[in-house]
């Protein structure tokens, strides 16, 4: 008896000093990590790593940085998942800032007085957020509508900036819309605390003297673009004072031909590097002749950049676009002497353009709608070039030659899919390389040898083939005039996505970091199948009842019996 109970003390004293020895290993550990820093990412896409240019942007913050996310409050899963999502990427954001970074969750729906909300909601939309509208289910049964204001409003001490987090594509699930919302966040994230930390933004120009669009029919754009640039308007000679000067040039629907000189400052501004935005109609057609006549007549007008632009590695064919997937518009079809009566109809002549998820610009955007639209080919085989189609027209896709009369009649007409026998068609591609110049080998006067160069430097450009898609519509003049959103169309009430898809390619040609690539993050969406869980919901309630307390029996028998047999080999 005496030695079991030695043997006894001494496994506790055994004992005693192994936890001793584990607690002072862990306290030693704990005191280790709190003087070193480490993140592990477990998951197959990386959804918590940041980028290194992101790490790099935070770390350099020279002052405090405060979001308030409106997204708050009672929640259906998937803006609760996208306020988790914000959360755990700002959480990350503030360790890597060394606390620079800080946020709060404000409801607004907290606001028990109606005039007061209403009024905290105005001041929000004025402060550039945008409220979303969602059903939910009572009690009883009956819907309820309830407003939110799924943005962020990012401030220092001087000046603040708007994030609208959800991203809303037509054709999408509400789950593949708040999923792309939640790839985005590093990227909406940085460009925000990008915006407040630069102290002198980029210029960049619309190029004027060619009868481009003129300031009002460019102004929603414009307005978007002084958010984050210097916008000016130039001529080529303003662009030829200092080619390093402008990050990117916009050439926005020119309806004059380019003279040489002009052609020339343009091929050398590129050649030093310099970003082009072209957004070019070789067709002359417009919807206002359409508005006082029933047809009107399309025609081949070239702008004497046709050469230009073969070289670098396009050509816009003189022809007009007609899509199956085109922009309804309403048509009068009450008999005369019966009231008005408006009847939407396809206009086959303005393609709502689909954008790809393969490319940064055009990932996560709505569709892009276009009006009287050329189509473009790639042309020549420069390997020191990469080509990309950023947008195109549908599978059920017809090329009109020109010239040719347009009528408003063809809504009329019963259009089969054999109608439309062309494919899919080019109407904005992106070349990345390095582009030959379309001077090289030529003599002419106005060159000036000390500064030419043949062949450029590592640069980029955009080709649209259709001017419109950057023009916002302008109603009255002078003290009346009116500027309607880019993109909005007044009889649908939609807004399409050109005013994104200009600014994406902006920022593309502007960036010289990399910051666009964070688009291109994919989160992958593992949805339940709503069939099973359906048809298999008791099986796997019971499941998730029952296992929990079997295995929890089965352990409890395999400790009594363990037990006993420990106990059962003292005694012996």
């Amino acid at each position: 008896m005496v030695i079991h109970s030695i043997m006894a003390q001494h496994r506790k004293s055994k004992d005693l000093f192994k936890l001793l020895l584990s607690l002072l290993v862990l306290l030693v550990v704990v005191f280790i990590l709190q003087f070193s820093f480490f993140r592990w990412d477990l998951t197959s896409e990386k959804r918590y790593s940041l980028s290194d240019n992101t790490k790099e942007l935070v770390a350099s913050l020279d002052k405090d940085l405060y979001f308030e996310i409106y997204l708050a409050g009672d929640l259906p899963h998937g803006f609760t998942k996208l306020q988790k999502a914000c959360m755990e990427m700002l959480d990350e954001l503030a360790v890597y800032s060394n606390k620079r970074i800080s946020y709060s969750l404000i409801n607004p729906n907290d606001i028990a007085n109606p005039k007061k909300r209403n009024a905290f909601f105005q001041q929000l939309v004025e402060r550039g957020l945008k409220p979303t509208s969602l059903q939910e289910k009572t009690k009883d049964g009956s819907l309820k509508q309830k407003i939110i204001i799924p943005g962020i409003i990012v401030h220092d001490q001087e000046k603040e900036t708007s994030i609208h987090l959800l991203k809303s594509v037509a054709g999408l699930s509400a789950e593949q819309n708040l999923n792309q919302s939640i790839e985005a966040l590093e990227y909406e994230l940085t460009s925000a605390i990008r915006l407040l930390q630069d102290q002198k933004p980029k210029e960049i120009g619309f190029l004027t003297g060619q009868g481009e669009l003129n300031e009002y029919e460019v102004a929603d754009i414009t307005a978007s673009l002084l958010q984050r640039y210097e916008v000016k308007r130039i001529g080529t000679k303003v662009l030829a004072q200092d080619y390093s000067r402008f990050a990117a040039l916009l050439v926005a629907q020119p309806r004059k031909e380019f003279a040489k000189a002009d052609k020339y400052r343009l091929d050398q501004y590129i050649m030093h590097g310099g970003k082009v935005l072209w957004l070019i109609d070789e067709v002359e057609a417009s919807m206002d002749s359409l508005t006082t006549k029933e047809s009107t007549v399309a025609f081949y007008k070239p702008l004497n950049l046709e050469d230009q632009l073969f070289t670098y590695g396009v050509r816009i064919n003189p022809d007009l676009i007609m899509d199956v997937q085109g922009q309804l518009i309403p048509i009068q079809t009450a008999l005369p002497g019966e009231a008005p009566k408006f009847t939407p109809a396809p206009w086959y002549y303005s393609p709502l353009l689909k954008t790809p998820n393969t490319n940064p610009i055009t990932k996560g955007l709505n569709v892009v709608k276009a009006e009287f639209a050329n189509s473009i080919d790639f042309v020549g085989k420069n390997n020191k070039l990469k080509r990309q189609v950023l947008l195109a027209s549908s599978d059920y896709t017809k090329l009109e030659k020109v010239p040719v009369q347009i009528s408003l009649d063809i809504v009329n007409r019963k259009m089969r899919p054999s109608d439309f026998p062309s494919g899919s068609r080019n109407i904005a591609v992106l070349l990345d390389g390095i582009f030959p110049s379309v001077f090289k080998n030529r003599a002419w006067k106005g060159i000036q040898k000390s500064t030419f160069k043949e062949q450029s430097v590592p640069t980029k450009m955009i080709v649209v083939s259709d001017g419109d898609i950057i023009r916002n519509r302008v109603r009255g003049s002078g003290n009346n005039r009116q500027i309607e959103a880019l993109g909005y169309d007044r009889y649908s009430r939609k807004t399409y996505g050109n005013s994104s898809f200009l600014l994406n390619c902006v920022d593309y040609l502007c960036d010289d970091k990399g910051w666009m690539n964070l688009r291109s993050r994919e989160v992958k969406l593992r949805l339940l199948n709503p069939t099973k869980i359906r048809t298999k919901r008791v099986f796997w309630q019971m499941f998730n009842l029952v296992l929990p307390l079997f295995l929890l029996l089965i352990f409890a028998l395999f400790r009594f019996y363990m037990r006993r047999r420990k106990f059962a080999r003292l005694r012996k």
